[in-house]
């Protein structure tokens, strides 16, 4: 498949399949470049049941009949020798899919005209087009691409981003602010670390215009510039404690417009999220009702990051959750750290009893880092019969 025509539009290109370009998809791209998409939060539950993948040169027409994926983080973007031995590592657990990191702290990890390189940037002669390279290396290997964006979670680090015009620096009315006012981007690392978000940072308001909209832009120009066989959302949520009344509001709007983005313009692309585990504590405390999200068709998958150490104890956290949830729409997060392969195969094998669609392993690094899951070889435990990517739960959205 070639990918030359553009569509430019207030200055901002983004490179498409000649066969996408209808005057539908250019007056949605327009929009949404301008801040004013015609697409409302309700738009998508009524949309059509999309088809499964259908791109022949992707990997959906290859897939294997192992439900496992990888998430594979950013860092193995950094140069073609880290790309390889992180495509290798996924080869050799025998997954069929990866969650691709091209975006971890609103940076893009491609040439991109709406999100800045990373602190590092990793082009170079050769090296060019770190995604791009990879979404065609995976493809080739017959495993599926998935982009993953951290959505919300624009930086973490104790110094600030270099770039002036990196949002964290240029924008920092954007972030949220806690019941008295006070912006989390008035605090510093320490302060954050006090206030129990450790290992996270700061976080963009999902009810700010400016920012669903600036999201939705570099999502856009994810979907249409690249043969990617969905997009998985990670950090869509509030940061622990700072979710406002009404907030749980605010970020499903913003689910369902990106729903409706990628309708518009890329209909065989499966949209995912990364969610906390337990259900009413993700909508209480973050702002993530997942639940109400499947429920809507808003999202077509979700991976509940179910990071324990047995069997036992991820079967016990997945029949705690309410029976509405579709099972054949979610893939169990698995943390490598935290479970040895024994283990996770028997899980493997039980959550796939319990109607489960599959497993995602966290991460490629783990892989690579642990004897113990080097050694481990393929994690296959499949029966070789796949379910369908939505299920019946799609119908009607």
């Amino acid at each position: 498949m070639k990918w030359r025509e553009y569509i430019n539009l207030a200055g901002f290109e983004v490179l498409v399949q000649p066969a996408i370009i209808t005057p539908h998809v250019v007056g949605v791209v327009a929009a949404v470049l301008i801040g004013s998409a015609g697409v409302t939060p309700g738009a998508a539950a009524g949309a059509a049941t999309r088809s499964p993948v259908s791109d022949p040169v992707s990997a959906s027409a290859l897939r294997a009949s192992t439900p496992c994926g990888v998430w594979v983080v950013r860092n193995a973007l950094e140069s073609p020798a880290a790309w390889r031995r992180a495509l290798e590592a996924v080869v050799r657990a025998g997954c069929d899919r990866i969650y691709l990191q091209v975006s971890g702290r609103w940076d893009a990890w491609f040439p991109s005209a709406v999100f800045p390189p990373p602190e590092r940037d990793p082009r170079a002669p050769g090296w060019e087009d770190p995604a791009g390279r990879a979404i065609a290396d995976a493809h080739a290997r017959g495993i599926e691409v998935h982009a993953w964006v951290n959505a919300l979670l624009a930086w973490s680090s104790p110094e600030p981003p270099a770039d002036p015009a990196h949002v964290f620096r240029a924008r920092p009315s954007w972030f949220v602010s806690d019941a008295r006012g006070r912006s989390i981007r008035s605090l510093d690392r320490a302060a954050l670390d006090r206030a129990g978000l450790v290992g996270e940072g700061w976080f963009l308001d999902p009810a700010r215009v400016e920012v669903r909209t600036e999201l939705r832009r570099f999502i856009l120009e994810l979907a249409l510039r690249y043969p990617v066989d969905g997009i998985h959302l990670d950090y869509i949520r509030y940061p622990s404690g700072w979710a406002p009344p009404g907030g749980e509001a605010a970020v499903a709007a913003l689910v369902a417009l990106i729903r409706g983005d990628l309708d518009a313009v890329r209909r065989d692309a499966i949209l995912s999220a990364a969610v906390l585990p337990l259900p009413g504590e993700a909508r209480r405390s973050f702002g993530q009702a997942w639940d109400t999200w499947l429920e809507a068709g808003i999202v077509d998958e979700v991976l509940p990051m179910v990071y324990r150490g047995s069997a036992a104890a991820i079967v016990s956290a997945v029949r705690g959750w309410p029976a509405s949830i579709p099972r054949e729409r979610v893939r169990v997060g698995v943390r490598l750290d935290r479970i040895a392969p024994a283990e996770y195969r028997a899980a493997a094998r039980r959550l796939d009893d319990l109607g489960l669609a599959g497993t995602a392993l966290f991460s490629h690094n783990l892989l690579l880092e642990s004897a113990v899951w080097r050694r481990a070889g393929s994690l296959d435990v499949s029966s070789g019969e796949r379910r369908p990517l939505c299920g019946s739960g799609c119908a009607g959205r």
